[in-house]
């Protein structure tokens, strides 16, 4: 599930109604999920989906494939792998002109045009000319110009600050009108609570566009930025433990390809590629650690531009060559100004005495080419001219970086969950469909589409519904799989159930086998890849488990998934599949709110058992020894107010809990008697 959007959404947070009188656990005392599984018509056929659904998921999120970044060569590993597996099933592998593999161009950055027009020629009286080049103490940042040259004076501006709020100016005392200006990365203070700023935490005047846009504001040609030193160490330790991690995969696969037979020609051809192409990435992982060791950033390590910043050359320089510039005519070395400035909190901003630059940069787009992977079964009869696609991404956030929650964190970022789990539960329906279809006298065709490039904006399936290989105008519906993989308390949340008239009705009838505790969603929007077809006119449903706090981080892995309510998703979803692939007339597709919030698992333990009647919400147990307990709830006490949710029913209360974390105090007001009493307790983690 792409990351960049879940911060955007906001609106109603659609919530399914339960009946009064109704009871539930919420977060309450601890649900365990429904261990019994519906039995298929094949009777013991779930205990082989479930294996083969761990098979696809433990190799998906396996360390071999590194998070399947589409800016890692594994997403090509991840490709061919479910294109083996769509062979196996059956399915045609001829969608596009001959091919099972739509190639996709994805925008992932800048990256060098011309490396001998990337340099920052510096001039310093009395001294030799220094020549810094691209990875020798100089480095151009995506978050300005893509392709520019000036020549000018340097002047150091400080931090490249200018704020009322603060009472701090550092362009105060220089005049930046056509220079390029030399400043230091982060604020004054950081890591100190005294700091006129935030000090412990940043604001937005560290930030890399607040800095440039700021020199631009004051006529800058050119900003030259210095990493502070602890983002230097930082950086040197994290390139370090990435070499440690690839030396260890190439010791791995060199004992493999020892134990490999003689006669195993092909492994061991492909074996030896992979060490070849690791030893590859390890050199150029160590002229990364160098350009570190002296504070150089990567290209894309200031963002990417922005109107208000492309508009002159910014680049990196490093620490050193910095430190020569601010010695020039007797002045302060690079530490002594950074230390004085964080203990007097004032600026120290000076024109660098007959010191002149020409800072060069020339940059292009970076372009990642990732394969969205097409299987069919074609249709029969009277609706074969119709498509059902039945999606999910297979692209993740790779090693961190881009999208990862984990920040700087440099380790694989398996997305067990995120999306393993979708893909894999694809591939299963698949395989049910091959079964169910092959006795249905007509139906829809079915295309399985693994996208690519879903964490990078859901262009995978923007590129597709762009340039489909069956007309869009045809495409009955589509069914997206997103994190289905850790189903809790029985939950199944399905988006898009007001996508389509009629679309609630076979959403409701499948579930009336499977008898999973549904959270139906009327839009079709939302932040998978289902949108780009809602958008384009296809109505649309999203199955999705939630939210959890593994979401991009390297704890998404294998071990946490629940394959006994995989299958059991798996099972729902194929139901589904076949149902909509069979119904005589196409559903009616149909407009819907925009506003979508994404739905979170329950992580925090209140310890209650409620119910609603009439508006009132009451509680009928108290968990002992529970948060609600400690708070001196009581049965029969009516929730009025939890912090400023009013509670009307027994949902209000559920979203509540579901909104906070463990840890979070909580102030209930309830009625007890003729009395109004306000609580106060601590919210716990659930088991």
């Amino acid at each position: 599930m792409i990351t960049r959007i879940h911060p955007s959404l906001s609106g109603l947070h659609r919530i399914a109604t339960i009946p009064a009188l109704a009871t539930m656990f919420l977060a309450l005392l601890s649900i365990s999920a429904l261990s019994c599984f519906a039995q298929d018509s094949a009777g013991t056929d779930s205990a082989a989906l479930t294996a083969t659904l761990r098979q696809d998921v433990e190799y998906l999120a396996s360390e071999e494939l590194r998070g399947r970044s589409v800016t890692d060569e594994t997403i090509d590993v991840a490709r061919n792998y479910l294109r083996e597996r769509m062979e196996s099933i059956g399915l045609q592998l001829n969608s596009v002109a001959g091919s099972p593999f739509q190639s996709v161009a994805i925008t992932v950055g800048s990256e060098v045009r011309n490396q001998a027009d990337n340099f920052c020629r510096i001039r310093i009286p009395g001294q030799p000319v220094i020549e810094a080049g691209l990875n020798e103490g100089f480095g151009p940042l995506g978050i300005g110009s893509d392709k520019q040259s000036v020549s000018a004076r340097v002047v150091f501006a400080g931090y490249g600050i200018s704020s009322e709020t603060h009472n701090y100016d550092d362009y105060a005392s220089v005049d930046a009108q056509g220079a390029i200006v030399l400043i230091l990365r982060k604020e004054p203070g950081a890591g100190d609570p005294d700091s006129p700023f935030d000090g412990v935490k940043n604001t937005r005047h560290a930030y890399f566009a607040t800095k440039v846009a700021e020199a631009i504001k004051q006529g800058a040609a050119g900003v030259l930025i210095v990493n502070d030193p602890r983002s230097t160490r930082d950086a040197v330790q994290e390139e370090q433990n990435r070499i440690d991690q690839e030396v260890r995969r190439k010791d791995r696969l060199a004992e493999m390809l020892k134990n490999l037979p003689e006669q195993a020609v092909k492994n061991r051809a492909a074996t030896v590629e992979k060490i070849a192409a690791t030893e590859r990435m390890i050199l150029a992982m160590q002229a990364q650690l160098s350009a570190a060791r002296r504070g150089v950033l990567g290209i894309a390590d200031a963002g990417t531009k922005t109107k208000q910043t492309e508009k002159i050359p910014v680049a990196s320089i490093a620490r050193d060559l910095a430190d020569q510039m601010l010695r020039a005519g007797g002045g302060l070395s690079l530490e002594e100004v950074e230390a004085q400035i964080d203990r007097t909190f004032q600026p120290a901003s000076r024109a660098l005495q007959d010191v002149t630059a020409d800072l060069s940069v020339d940059l292009k787009p970076a372009i990642a080419a990732s394969d969205n992977v097409i299987g069919r079964l074609p249709g029969k009869g009277l609706l074969a001219s119709e498509t059902i696609v039945v999606g999910a991404h297979y692209d993740h956030v790779g090693m961190g970086g881009f999208g990862s929650l984990a920040p700087g964190t440099i380790a694989v970022h398996n997305g067990a969950d995120d999306n393993a789990s979708g893909t894999a539960a694809m591939l299963a329906c698949g395989s049910e469909l091959m079964r169910r279809l092959e006795s249905a006298a007509s139906h829809r065709t079915v295309l399985f589409i693994a996208f690519t490039g879903e964490e990078r904006g859901l262009l995978g399936s923007q590129h597709y519904v762009e340039n489909p290989v069956r007309p869009i105008e045809t495409t009955a519906a589509m069914i997206n799989l997103d994190m289905v993989g850790r189903l809790r308390d029985n939950e199944l949340t399905v988006y898009g159930t007001g996508s389509a008239s009629g679309m609630e009705r076979v959403v409701d009838a499948a579930n009336d086998r499977f008898g999973f505790d549904l959270f139906k969603v009327a839009s079709g929007y939302g932040p998978s890849d289902h949108q780009s077809f809602y958008r384009v006119g296809v109505p649309v449903l999203f199955f999705f488990t939630g939210l959890h706090n593994d979401y991009h981080r390297p704890s998404d892995d294998f071990d946490k998934i629940d394959f006994g309510n995989l299958t059991r998703v798996t099972d729902m979803v194929s139901e589904v599949a076949f149902q909509l692939a069979v119904l005589p007339q196409r559903p009616a597709y149909a407009e819907t709110d925009p506003r979508v919030q994404i739905r979170r698992q329950m992580t925090a333990f209140l310890g209650v058992r409620i119910t609603e009647r009439g508006g009132v919400v009451s509680v009928t147990d108290v968990t002992e020894g529970g948060p609600a307990s400690k708070a001196g709830l009581q049965i029969d006490d009516q929730i009025q107010r939890i912090g400023r949710q009013v509670i009307r029913t027994t949902n209000d209360v559920l979203s509540w809990v579901r909104a906070h974390e463990p840890g979070d105090t909580f102030e209930i007001q309830v009625r007890r008697d003729a009395n109004t009493v306000t609580l106060r307790g601590k919210l716990e983690k659930r088991s």
